[in-house]
């Protein structure tokens, strides 16, 4: 719900930018006796969109406020080869959203930060990130311990150069083009997850299936559906969910007398 609430504050505030730079070209054609160039206008309503969320909207919307505009007005300009070579790096980018309802997310420093302090408290020696996009997460921990072993999944392809181009001179941070749900999961104590809704129960029941003892799930702002989290922890904009591995139930064997 906070989801959506900001991103319909974000085109709310973006449309009064276009209003107000539209009312102020309308002052200065009375004033002037023209009108002033559309990509003055567009970049007038960039600047006043993101003046207006600047207190109140996460840091990221000021890009997209003060450019949204101009990307409009230059959309009715630019030939539509461009619009075509557009989708193609969407689809690189987000092919995931598509085939697996898993959009691209990322996440900031605050969240490796949580990660750090999680590895040290329980004792984690190998991690994998489940959808690791870019891997920026990944490679900022394999910086931070060097001993231990960092894997990221992730099969959008665009992204998947961009992580191992990242993960290039790090030893123990490797990036495998692969579907996670096709890969066992035993070889990891640590899943991190930054997924979608849709996934987090089947997620949930692969960690406990295949997970070794004392493994763990962690889920960034995802809650797994009718699991109660162990710990919640705020990691920035989004909270940091913690599920460890149950313990499996024993086979009793009655013997004959």
């Amino acid at each position: 719900m906070r989801r959506h609430l900001t991103l319909l504050t974000g085109f709310a505030v973006l449309a009064i930018g276009i209003v107000g730079s539209l009312m102020l070209a309308r002052v200065w054609l009375d004033w002037r006796g023209n009108w002033p160039a559309p990509w003055g206008i567009a970049s007038l309503a960039g600047v006043l969109a993101m003046g207006l969320g600047w207190r109140f909207l996460p840091a990221w919307w000021r890009g997209v406020l003060l450019l949204g505009p101009l990307v409009m007005w230059g959309g009715l300009q630019i030939h539509p080869g461009w619009f075509l070579a557009a989708a193609v790096v969407l689809l690189l980018v987000q092919i995931n959203a598509i085939r697996h309802r898993i959009p691209l997310y990322r996440s900031g420093s605050a969240v490796i930060n949580v990660l750090d302090a999680e590895i040290r408290r329980q004792g984690v020696h190998r991690l994998a990130d489940m959808g690791c996009g870019d891997a920026h997460v990944i490679a900022a921990l394999a910086k931070r311990f060097p001993e231990l072993g960092f894997v990221g999944f992730e099969t959008a392809p665009l992204l998947y150069l961009v992580a191992r181009w990242r993960c290039r001179r790090l030893p123990n941070c490797r990036v495998i083009f692969r579907d996670f749900w096709r890969q066992s999961w035993g070889q990891y104590d640590a899943v991190f997850t930054f997924l979608s809704p849709e996934p987090m129960l089947r997620v949930w029941r692969k960690c406990q299936r295949e997970q070794p003892k004392g493994g763990v799930l962690y889920s960034l702002a995802f809650e797994v559906p009718r699991i109660e989290a162990e710990v919640r922890m705020s990691a920035g904009r989004f909270d940091l969910y913690r599920y460890p591995r149950l313990p499996r139930r024993s086979k009793v064997v009655r013997s004959g007398n």
